[in-house]
């Protein structure tokens, strides 16, 4: 199972931002998950909401602004919004990328920039769909990860409808059925965003293939000390045997 780290070491440092990219590095992740916007002046830029303050000092739309005026605000600790290229340029070959895009419209954009970075493992994802249809449009090879709260009628029917590599959920919505169900159409399956141990060791024993947490030197270790349980087989009369991980308190 890969471990993202999301938004980078997002409990370390402040979110989406190259310090917290770095700390995923010295964290020992295996990938990093991050979100895509861009400015007014159609720059791809990292960071999670549209509207500036809850993750900087500014207001306003991020997607108002051009980036010269993004580049001033503090996105905490001294920390600066950063451009996906200068995102690329420090992930690139080293960690797998999660491509969370929130905003329709940039696909050109977006596919300029990962141009410049033949070196990056990518995926794409997106809790709009329809950003999912344009990248495909584009590049017919793109990795493609649509992404919901829970499954749905719909959502295995528009993944094959994308071609999608793997489905991205929520971890309190993943089941066993989940995941023989996504098996079943070639679908792998990422959860998110996952910060209790026994939740990601849950996560890892039912099969699924990323997990996305703030904290992933944490869930690395939490996993390292109680190892994987056998995998169930079919018609094994022992697995009726194993017990269901107790839930943390919050």
């Amino acid at each position: 199972m890969l471990i993202y780290a999301h938004r980078g070491s997002s409990w370390a440092r402040p979110e989406n931002t190259l310090a917290a990219f770095r700390q995923a590095i010295a964290d020992g992740a295996g990938g990093v998950e991050l979100d895509v916007r861009a400015t007014a002046d159609r720059v791809p830029v990292v960071l999670h909401d549209r509207d500036l303050a809850r993750t900087t000092d500014g207001r306003g739309a991020v997607d108002a602004l051009p980036l010269e005026a993004v580049r001033r605000l503090d996105a905490g600790a001294g920390e600066r919004v950063p451009t996906l290229d200068e995102v690329l340029g420090l992930l690139a070959g080293r960690l797998r990328l999660n491509l969370e895009v929130k905003q329709e419209g940039i696909e050109r954009e977006l596919a300029a920039v990962l141009a410049r970075h033949p070196a990056a493992e990518w995926a794409v994802s997106s809790l709009d769909w329809s950003v999912l249809a344009a990248v495909r449009t584009r590049d017919p090879a793109a990795e493609l990860w649509p992404v919901a709260h829970r499954v749905s009628g719909g959502l295995f029917a528009a993944a094959r409808d994308l071609g999608a590599a793997a489905v991205a959920l929520r971890g309190d919505g993943v089941t066993p059925g989940v995941v023989r169900r996504a098996g079943a159409a070639g679908l792998r399956v990422v959860v998110w965003t996952v910060n209790r141990i026994e939740d990601a060791r849950r996560a890892r024993d039912l099969g699924v293939a990323g997990l996305c947490t703030d904290a992933p030197a944490l869930v690395r270790r939490g996993l390292a000390e109680a190892p994987a349980k056998p995998r169930r087989r079919a018609g094994d009369e022992r697995a009726g045997d194993r017990g269901r991980a107790r839930p943390q308190p919050r």
